[in-house]
Formats: C-alpha cells, sequence, structure tokens
C-alpha cells in the first residue's frame, strides 16, 4: 500500500473516533524519518488541544489501526495539536489563515530565507505572510518548507535587532 493511500484511511479512522471526543482532525501524514516510520494525526478543537485530548484520540485509533493492520511497516503513532503541523498543500496557505507559520525559502527574498509570521493566504502563485506589521508575498515556488509554528519572536523583518 503506498503512503497516500495509508494517510487517508488513517485520516479516516481518526476522523472517525476524533468527532465523539470534541476533536477535528486537520492532516494525517505516512513519513520516514530518522530511520523510522511515523504516522502522525494532527489534531484541533475550540479552545486549543491539551495532552489527554492527544492520548485518548491516540489509544482510540491505536486499538482501531492495530484491528485493521493495514500498514506493513512498523511505525510510531503521534497524535498532536496542529501547532507545529507541516503545510503540505497549497490550499492549507488559505485554510490556515491567521494561524502563525514559519516558512523557508531556497533563496532570498529581500534579504531573508527564512520567514515568521501570521499566514495572510495565498494571491496568485504567492503566499502573503504578516512578518513585523508589513506584508510579504513568498512565491510558491522559492518555497522548500513550510509549517505551523508557535508564536516566538520574528525571525525575519524585525528592526529591534
Amino acid at each position: 500500500m503506498d503512503r497516500r493511500r495509508i494517510e487517508i484511511r488513517a485520516r479516516s479512522i481518526a476522523e472517525s473516533a476524533a468527532g465523539p471526543l470534541g476533536l477535528k482532525v486537520i492532516d494525517a501524514e505516512f513519513v520516514r524519518d530518522s530511520g523510522y516510520w511515523y504516522l502522525r494525526v494532527y489534531i484541533d478543537k475550540p479552545g486549543g488541544v491539551a495532552i489527554d485530548d492527544c492520548a485518548d484520540l491516540s489509544t482510540a485509533i491505536g486499538a482501531e489501526l492495530d484491528r485493521q493492520d493495514f500498514i506493513p511497516e512498523s511505525y510510531i503513532l503521534e497524535v498532536s495539536s496542529s501547532g507545529e503541523k507541516p503545510i503540505r498543500r497549497d490550499e492549507e496557505y488559505d485554510e490556515f489563515r491567521g494561524r502563525w507559520a514559519l516558512i523557508n525559502t531556497y533563496t532570498e527574498i529581500n534579504g531573508c530565507k527564512r520567514f515568521e509570521g501570521r499566514l495572510m493566504g495565498m494571491v496568485g502563485d504567492s503566499v502573503t505572510m504578516q512578518v513585523d506589521g508589513k506584508t510579504i508575498e513568498i512565491p510558491r515556488r522559492r518555497i522548500s518548507a513550510a509549517r505551523l509554528a508557535v508564536p516566538l519572536k520574528e525571525v525575519c523583518g524585525d528592526e529591534s535587532e
């Protein structure tokens, strides 16, 4: 079974278990990292996700994943809040509008390759962010990695540095 099919089936299982717990599944990814396979499920709920929410959903979906046994590789199941979720699809830039994000680029834009700020969505073929009160457009083709983030401080564009 290919990775995408595993992700779709695992997400379906997670969504079935998440509803009764008052949780929303944001994404599921099946990735190889440091020699291990991980099934990562990202969740959200109004008011924020607590560690108990992650544990409860992990228990519920872990049992169902074991029962269905459709993933051929050994893997580690991780359930976490969407706080540091990778942005994998263009439509997620609009879906997560207003959320804090970290974007890295292949080449410099305005002297920076790392941008941290509030996502404003897609405009044409560019991602728009608010960084230190300034609107920045980042061409999608120049983005090497993007993820939701927990705001700590502005990385690029902070004039106090």
